[in-house]
């Protein structure tokens, strides 16, 4: 008699669910009416919306986009940073039956051509006149109907509309089409397509319903505490789901104040002057953020005291895992960290952490309330429940092997189940055999590398071959001074870094961080040391700050060929090997 079937799934009851976002917007802007909901730099003050605020400009937005022609199915889409009138229009979009579909802002000219095209966008809102050329120059703007320009001057006239003709107070009977409209939305009609980041191949449109993101608000308000009096600082990138998704509608529906960051994760002084000014009682964001935090608390007693104030509940790391190094420091002050896992298709948050567990390594918690999260026989992890996306635009193929009828979703990501919940292990692509036999977990290899804070990022292969090489990209910043004052390595400095060094020290911080790894095969015997960082120009990271493992491996082909086979190499390219 074979054994039951495994299924993780919440003890908690999901209940109810907000017919669609429009109602929600309704339901806070009574119950919130003049609290603060949004707040926006402008010069040295700030611009504010309550929530009355806001529902009204959706409101007006919304009937705009009905003037224009807009039906229900309809794409708006958005090119811009994160900022108010992209919020606005978005909610706007999904209040009156239409599809809102933010696009990257930082996308090269080819996949913002993919994207435009691929979406089928009859409205683009742009930012700003350097947006609005590059849109201009993509091959497929010819299909949209209306081109919105936020930041604009008469310049721009022959191009683009401004985009505040959008706000004015629609007529009687356009407020009244515009509810009519409203009152039609389903909880299963799409709201959001938001394209998956790409790390193998051209970025997916996942359609995404009313439910499937009110679900998820449901069930967080279900775990988490918050409410009105919570404050978020957010740069998430809204194109992006834990951004877009997550945070973005966490705050509008528990009611809280979010504050939008303008250093957007990479301006770190501004970055810690937002923080000290909204002292966010919750915080969402990413390892390479967090450590940034970190180092500038250790600082001085005074800022580590006002970055880990006392009324910061918990912090939420989500896309990578937070580095152990790291989460031990923010809970030796005594804040929890929380981490997500889920992909964009599942809107995007499966399982969680609890706020007083203790973290596990490769552990990403139990499932939200309403979902549920079963093993397939080769281990890939399958999701099923309201989260789940409706599918990929234009894509029946793909979404006839992803979904299944009984509603499981595939999700190319491989686990265990634990007694502490899900145990994440790698995506579909990251696991290969060696020719002796042994089946090798890429991701566990470069989390061991990039828990050493001189590593930034790693890439680990070895398919078909007798062991195990790496591309390594060290973190010059830290490799320039204090990270490498120990004993064991002499202080750099910062003008005495050359390649030879950054090797020798390289050398010996791999072979100590894979010392940590239990399988000995899977170790590599031999890496490079990556000549430039990866970005989104060279194709080795997604807008999620992602490694794209194929293009490092395309990129650096030559390389990786002299590690497996030195006698086939150049004298030159065989010197840039690294053996252990």
């Amino acid at each position: 008699m074979s054994e039951p079937e495994k299924i993780l799934r919440s003890t908690i009851e999901l209940g109810d669910i907000t017919k669609n976002i429009v109602t929600m917007l309704k339901e806070r802007s009574e119950r919130f009416k003049t609290r603060p909901l949004y707040r926006q730099k402008q010069g040295r003050t700030y611009r504010v919306l309550s929530a009355g605020d806001l529902y009204r400009l959706v409101g007006n937005v919304g009937c705009a986009l009905m003037e224009l022609g807009l039906t229900k199915g309809d794409v708006v889409a958005v090119y811009s940073r994160n900022r108010e009138e992209m919020l606005v229009l978005e909610l706007a979009a999904m209040s009156m039956g239409a599809i809102a579909c933010p696009i990257f802002s930082e996308y090269p000219a080819r996949q913002l051509d993919y994207v435009l095209e691929h979406s089928g966008a009859r409205i683009l809102a742009i930012s700003d006149a350097v947006h609005l050329e590059e849109a201009l120059g993509a091959g497929h703007c010819r299909h949209l109907e209306k081109i919105f320009l936020m930041d604009w001057t008469d310049s721009d006239k022959e191009n683009a509309a401004p985009f505040q003709a959008l706000y004015k107070e629609p007529k009687i009977d356009l407020r009244r089409r515009f509810e009519e409209a409203a009152s039609q939305v389903n909880s299963n009609d799409p709201c959001l397509m938001m394209y998956t980041s790409g790390t193998t191949g051209r970025p997916k449109g996942a359609l995404l319903s009313h439910r499937n993101i009110l679900s998820q608000r449901k069930a967080m308000e279900l775990l988490w505490n918050l409410g009105p009096h919570d404050r978020f600082l957010s740069y998430l990138p809204w194109h992006h789901s834990f951004g877009g998704i997550f945070e973005f509608f966490g705050a509008l529906y528990s009611g809280a104040c979010l504050t939008l960051d303008e250093s957007y994760g990479k301006n770190v002084p501004l970055l810690i002057e937002n923080f000290k000014s909204v002292r966010p009682t919750v915080y969402f964001s990413v390892p390479s953020v967090y450590q940034a935090l970190v180092a500038e608390a250790k600082k001085s007693r005074k800022l580590e005291d006002e970055i880990f104030h006392p009324e910061l509940k918990f912090v939420f790391t989500a896309a990578a895992p937070l580095p152990r190094h790291l989460s031990d420091f923010f809970e030796e002050k005594g804040i929890p960290v929380v981490e997500g896992w889920g992909l964009t298709e599942t809107s995007p948050c499966v399982t969680v952490t609890s706020l007083a567990a203790k973290r596990k390594h490769g552990v990403v918690g139990h499932p939200i309330p309403g979902v549920e999260v079963k093993l397939a026989c080769n281990g890939e992890i399958l999701v099923r429940g309201p989260n789940v996306m409706l599918g990929y635009h234009k894509d029946p193929a793909l979404n006839s092997k992803v979904l299944e009828p009984d509603g499981w979703f595939h999700t190319g990501d491989f686990g265990e189940i634990s007694e502490d919940g899900l145990v994440l292990k790698c995506r579909l692509d990251g696991m290969f055999k060696l020719t002796t036999g042994q089946m090798v977990i890429s991701q566990a290899v470069e989390n061991a590398l990039i828990a050493n804070p001189l590593i930034k990022y790693a890439v680990v292969f070895g398919s078909g071959e007798s062991f195990v090489g790496a591309v390594v990209f060290p973190d010059k910043n830290a490799l320039s001074v204090k990270e490498t004052a120990r004993k064991d390595i002499p202080a750099l400095e910062d003008d005495g870094l050359d390649d030879g060094k950054i090797k020798k020290i390289l050398k010996l911080e791999v072979e100590k961080a894979c010392a940590v790894v239990p399988e000995k095969y899977a170790r590599p015997q031999a890496f490079i040391v990556a000549k430039e960082e990866p970005s989104l120009a060279n194709g080795q990271l997604t807008p999620t700050m992602k490694i794209v493992r194929s293009k490092v491996m395309e990129n650096y082909a030559p390389y990786i060929k002299a590690i497996f086979n030195p006698q086939g190499a150049s004298v030159n390219i065989e010197e840039e090997v690294i053996r252990i």
